[in-house]
């Protein structure tokens, strides 16, 4: 999920980038931290996301607003983070870049 919007949903306008792959140790409310496991699921690995993790959305308290609202963002900003990403990495050095940038992840 973009950093931004992450900090507008838990109200926290100093959350650093490291949060992206640090958010399970915050102290986060039951609302937040099921819907950024969502987002990470979503991003890492979208053909595992079945009917069970929207009803776990659901009784974190998500509508089927916000759940739609969370899908499209994370559908639109992990592709578009990718190609910024590697589109400002010199030549021969896009996947280092990608995994800095992922805080360890693989997105290749």
């Amino acid at each position: 999920m973009h950093s931004a919007a992450v900090r507008r949903l838990t109200g926290n306008e100093h959350l650093g980038v490291e949060f992206a792959t640090e958010w399970p140790l915050y102290d986060l409310d039951e609302k937040t931290r099921a819907l950024l496991a969502y987002a990470a699921k979503l991003t890492d690995t979208p053909g595992m996301v079945a009917d069970a993790d929207i009803e776990a959305l659901r009784a974190a308290g998500w509508d089927d607003r916000g759940i739609w609202q969370a899908t499209a963002l994370v559908n639109m900003e992990g592709p578009a983070t990718r190609c910024r990403v590697v589109g400002c990495a010199a030549p021969g050095r896009a996947r280092d870049r990608v995994e800095l940038h992922a805080g360890g992840r693989s997105y290749g």
